[in-house]
């Protein structure tokens, strides 16, 4: 059987609501390790993601742009890579079947995939 996405996505979902503060992400992303966090607004339904490279600015809130890359949780490891591998991106924000955020993956989950390691996610999580 082939594996999915939600076999390797962080199942920790670490994210911002929409309308929160730039610097809450950036606390996020110091904190726990990781270079992006999904923004999510009320249904808990994926309307952005912060990531480093959107931090670099001077903003204090974010604005999500409406363009926000999802996948499957219940999609095949090579459906997700080929997704991610034709956005602009390094991350993709896994949803349920209702489209409600569950996880993320990134393209080091994939490249661990690919290469026979197990998936590993910062070792900061584990206390979330």
């Amino acid at each position: 059987m082939p594996r999915t996405v939600a076999d390797i996505m962080n199942q920790k979902l670490l994210y911002i609501r929409d309308g929160d503060r730039v610097s809450l992400a950036r606390r996020h992303i110091i904190e726990f390790g990781v270079t992006a966090v999904p923004v999510l607004d009320e249904t808990h339904r994926p309307v952005g993601v912060v990531s480093l490279r959107d931090l670099a600015g001077d903003r204090e809130r974010f604005e999500p742009s409406g363009k926000v890359e999802t996948v499957q949780a219940s999609a095949t490891v090579e459906e997700g890579a080929r997704r991610l591998a034709e956005s602009e991106y390094h991350h993709l924000v896994v949803v349920d079947d209702k489209g409600v955020a569950v996880g993320m993956v990134s393209s080091l989950d994939f490249l661990r995939e690919l290469v026979g390691l197990p998936p590993r996610h910062p070792e900061r999580f584990e206390r979330f």
